[in-house]
C-alpha cells in the first residue's frame, strides 16, 4: 500500500472501531462525571431540605421537612432542565428536538448576516425560523458546545424557573401537609386504619403529580399555573404502575443514605432523580404528543416523535381532559 493511501482519510475498519469506542468511552465517562455534578448541584440548591434532615433528623418535626421541601421544589426543575438538555445525557429522542432548534439558530444567524443583500428572500427565512421553537416551548437550558458543565447552566435554570417551581412546589407541599395531618389524625381513632392506606396512596400520587408538573414548568414556560396542576394530576393516574420504579429507587436511595450517606448523596442523587424525571416525562409524554398535533408544525411534530394527528383525533377519552394550546399560549 502506498504512503497516499495510508494518509487516505477512509480509515481502516479497526481504525474505525477504535475511534467510536474511544467516543464510547468518554461518553460514558462524561455522562457519569454529568449525573455526579448534577446530584451535587441538586444538594447546594436544595439546601433548606438538606439542613433539615441533617441537623433536625427528626420526623417528629414533620411540617419543616414539607417547608423545607416547598422551598427545595426549584431545584428540582432546573434538575429537569439540564436532563432535558444537557448534551451528555441526550437520548434519541431529545437529539431530534435539539438539532431541529439548532438548526433554527442557524438559520436565524445565517438569515441575519444576509440581511443586507436586498433579494428580499432573507427576511422570510429570518421570520420562519424565528417562529421556531415557538414561545410557548423552552428553549435550550444548556448549550450544546458543552461536554460536562453543569454549574453555571444549572444555576442559570434555577434561577429563570424558581418564581413558578417555588409556587407549584409551595402547593403541593401545602397539600401534602394536609394528607400527612389527616393520616396522624385518624390514626387516633379505631377506624382510622382503614383510612390511613387510602392516604398514604394518595401521597404516592401527590409526588408523582409534583414531578410531572415540574417536567411541564421546564418544558412550557408560558404554562398557567391551574393549567400545570390540573394536568399533572391527570398525568399522574397514567400509567401508575411506572410509580413502582420511582418506589424502588426510593428504596434503594433510602437503603444507601441510611448505611453511606455521604457517599449516597453525592453519587446517588442525581441517578434517584434521573429515574424519577424519566418516568415522569414518560406520563407527561401524552401531552406533548396532543400539543405538538395541535401546533400543526410538522417541525414541532418531528420533535416529539409523534404522527401527525388524524381525523381519528377528537378529543375523546384522557386526550380530551387535558388542556390544549389555548391555556399553555397564555
Amino acid at each position: 500500500m502506498s504512503n497516499e493511501d495510508r494518509s487516505n482519510n477512509n480509515a481502516s475498519p479497526d481504525a474505525t472501531n477504535k475511534w467510536f469506542q474511544a467516543d464510547a468511552f468518554m461518553h460514558i465517562v462524561n455522562s457519569v462525571v454529568v449525573m455526579i455534578l448534577a446530584g451535587v448541584c441538586c444538594l447546594v440548591a436544595a439546601l433548606p431540605l438538606v439542613i433539615v434532615m441533617l441537623v433536625v433528623n427528626d420526623l417528629n418535626y414533620w411540617p419543616l421537612y414539607f417547608a423545607a421541601a416547598a422551598l427545595s421544589s426549584p431545584s428540582v426543575a432546573a434538575l429537569y432542565a439540564m436532563f432535558r438538555d444537557h448534551p451528555a445525557l441526550l437520548a434519541r429522542g431529545s437529539r431530534v428536538r435539539v438539532k431541529r432548534m439548532m438548526d433554527a439558530e442557524t438559520e436565524r444567524a445565517a438569515a441575519g448576516t444576509s440581511g443586507s443583500t436586498g433579494d428580499g428572500t432573507s427576511g422570510s427565512t429570518a421570520d420562519t425560523a424565528a417562529t421556531f421553537p415557538p414561545d410557548w416551548i423552552a428553549g435550550l437550558y444548556v448549550r450544546q458546545d458543552v461536554a460536562v458543565a453543569m454549574f453555571r447552566p444549572y444555576f442559570r435554570a434555577y434561577a429563570r424557573l424558581f418564581p413558578r417551581a417555588l409556587a407549584v412546589g409551595a402547593t403541593f407541599a401545602l397539600i401534602g401537609f394536609a394528607f400527612v395531618y389527616n393520616i396522624a389524625l385518624f390514626a387516633q381513632f379505631p377506624w382510622g386504619a382503614a383510612v390511613t392506606p387510602a392516604l398514604a396512596v394518595c401521597l404516592v400520587f401527590l409526588f408523582a403529580a409534583f414531578s410531572i408538573a415540574m417536567v411541564l414548568v421546564v418544558e412550557y414556560p408560558k404554562a398557567r399555573y391551574l393549567s400545570v396542576m390540573k394536568n399533572a394530576a391527570i398525568l399522574c393516574i397514567r400509567r401508575a404502575y411506572i410509580l413502582l420504579i420511582t418506589a424502588v429507587a426510593f428504596v434503594a436511595y433510602g437503603y444507601g443514605l441510611f448505611h453511606w450517606a455521604l457517599l449516597m448523596m453525592v453519587f446517588g442523587t442525581g441517578v434517584l432523580w434521573y429515574l424519577i424525571w424519566g418516568a415522569s416525562r414518560w406520563q407527561a409524554q401524552r401531552l406533548f404528543m396532543q400539543m405538538a398535533a395541535e401546533s400543526h408544525d410538522p417541525r414541532v411534530v418531528e420533535m416529539y416523535e409523534i404522527a401527525p394527528a388524524t381525523g381519528s383525533s377528537n378529543g375523546s377519552g384522557i386526550g380530551g381532559l387535558l388542556s390544549g394550546l389555548t391555556d399553555w399560549r397564555q
